[in-house]
């Protein structure tokens, strides 16, 4: 009898065991789903500190008075700071801060690194290479601001013609241009959130009482680019003769998609002149091995 339960018994308690892990394993995982939801607001309190605690001390010790910075140097500094996507008020004092800490600490390390690494060197060598490590440190921060910027008028120039069609469908359904702008500034920051967020500079600065025209020339400054400034004086023109504002804006949208079109075919035929370096340095000298080593191999073997 027992013979003949033994199978059944067999799988009722195996089926019973897996039931029993998995209700402990779900038991484990909901408690410490719940323990870590009853840390998360402790968690984001403290990195919410530490992050006030970081700005305070960037703020205090790092004013661009204490360098030395003027009014105007302060003005064209924040400009490219905001052209490059830094809008933090404090973005002028962690500039100071990321040059003089890149100054300090990356120098500091080559020197280390040469002392640990290039023992038996010569000494001409070890200064040779902390100059170029205080040279790359000194130019580092400028450099990669240039380049987010540049990376950032790409990208605008991207989203620009989409920018311009909704602005085209607001005016049509009535809008102002004013409100065009604001309306379409959360839709633009979903594909380019620095555009998006110039976008919200101009209507914070509309409702401060700006003029139109003042507040279009401040964001084709912001964004630093030949568009944007055509896209400003074309509706300072419709804005001062009165002339239809959605007509001109149909009519510079199709220029903006005629003037992306023709980057991308620009790039487009960009490409096998820039192909040629890689090609020659890399792929060439291969099919060149390939074809001439079974030659140079029978030549060993008949002169050999």
């Amino acid at each position: 009898m027992l013979t003949n339960l033994s199978p059944l018994l067999i799988v009722v308690l195996a089926f019973g065991a897996v039931a029993i892990a998995v209700f402990a394993l779900g038991q484990l995982i909901a408690t410490q789903a719940h323990v870590h939801q009853r840390l998360a607001p402790q968690t984001s309190d403290r990195t919410s500190s530490l992050a006030s605690n970081f700005d305070s001390f960037v703020s205090t010790y790092f004013q661009e008075q204490r360098f030395g910075v003027t009014r105007e140097m302060r003005a064209k500094l924040r400009r490219e700071l905001i052209r490059a996507g830094f809008f933090h008020p404090q973005a002028i004092n962690y500039y100071i801060f990321a040059r003089l800490a890149a100054i300090i600490v990356l120098p500091t390390l080559a020197y280390f690194a040469t002392q640990q690494l290039l023992v038996n060197s010569e000494w001409y060598l070890k200064f040779g290479l902390v100059g170029v490590v205080i040279l790359l440190a000194a130019i580092g921060p400028d450099a990669y601001i240039a380049r987010r910027t540049r990376t950032l008028q790409q990208e605008f120039r991207v989203v620009f013609p989409d920018m311009l069609d909704l602005m085209v469908v607001c005016v049509d359904a009535g809008l102002s241009m004013e409100a065009a702008l604001d309306r379409i500034s959360t839709q633009i920051a979903n594909q380019s959130r620095p555009l998006g967020t110039n976008l919200q500079i101009f209507g914070a600065e509309m409702r401060a009482g700006r003029s139109t025209i003042d507040a279009l020339d401040s964001l084709a400054d912001r964004l630093g680019l030949n568009e944007t400034a055509a896209f400003a004086a074309m509706l300072r023109q419709s804005v001062e003769l009165g002339t239809d504002v959605g007509e001109a804006l149909r009519a510079f949208s199709d220029d903006m998609r005629d003037r992306r079109l023709l980057r991308a075919e620009e790039r487009a035929n960009q490409l096998p002149v820039k192909l040629v370096a890689p090609l020659g340095l890399c792929i060439f000298p291969v099919i060149l091995l390939l074809v001439m080593l079974p030659i140079v191999l029978r030549l060993i073997a008949v002169l050999v």
